[in-house]
């Protein structure tokens, strides 16, 4: 028994010596490891694979598991800012967004067209603003700006309309949506000229425009 308790301590007594030289002889330091200040973000599970694109750079997103394809480069250049000095070229104005596809259509058939980005463009109604004058009404400023009673009431959310005092401001509904065909960014008014001559010779609407002050 004696022997045996002699020999554990013994072991014991080597192996604690032993460590004791290990660490004091050690050159590199023990780390410390610090609990993170906030909450550990976990990896995302199934992200899609990551290939380097062919023409344009993309952005994956991982966290979201976004597959969504990158977009053409006609996107990525129509996304640009407008430069200043350069000019546009406006193909029309249409009130529904049909007729502004097909006519779309049809330019994109002509081949000096081809490589250019040409779009559709939304064209938001503004309101009109005015000043009531002695005698008016709701029913004859509807009248007189080609306009309903119940628009302008619901659109100054007019609880008594009978009741509307000279010098009281009231917005007016403005045109409705419409819809614009147009190119921009083009360097010069020579090729804006050239495109706009070779339209007009095939009876198509053309219009130049400078970015300057838009």
């Amino acid at each position: 028994m004696k022997k045996n308790i002699f020999i554990f301590f013994t072991t014991l007594s080597i192996i604690v010596i032993v460590g004791l030289f290990i660490y004091f002889n050690s050159d590199s330091e023990i780390p410390i490891v610090y609990p993170p200040n906030g909450q550990i973000r976990e990896l995302p599970e199934n992200t899609p694979e990551i290939k380097r694109p062919s023409n344009i750079p993309c952005v994956y997103s991982l966290w979201n598991n976004s597959n969504e394809p990158c977009g053409t480069l006609e996107n990525i250049f129509e996304e640009r800012k407008l430069k200043i000095n350069y000019f546009s070229l406006l193909f029309g104005t249409f009130s529904n967004i049909k007729d502004a596809e097909i006519h779309l259509k049809k330019l994109k058939m002509q081949d000096f067209l081809k490589d250019r980005i040409i779009k559709i463009e939304k064209i938001l109604p503004t309101n009109i603003v005015i000043n009531i004058k002695k005698g008016d009404t709701i029913s004859t400023i509807a009248r007189n700006y080609s306009t309903t009673s119940k628009k302008i009431i619901e659109l100054n959310n007019l609880t008594n309309p009978d009741r509307i005092k000279v010098g009281q401001r009231l917005f007016l509904p403005g045109e409705d949506l419409k819809y614009r065909i147009i190119s921009t960014n083009i360097e010069n008014i020579d090729i804006a000229q050239d495109y706009c001559n070779s339209l007009l010779n095939l009876n198509f609407r053309c219009q130049i425009l400078s970015q300057k002050n838009q």
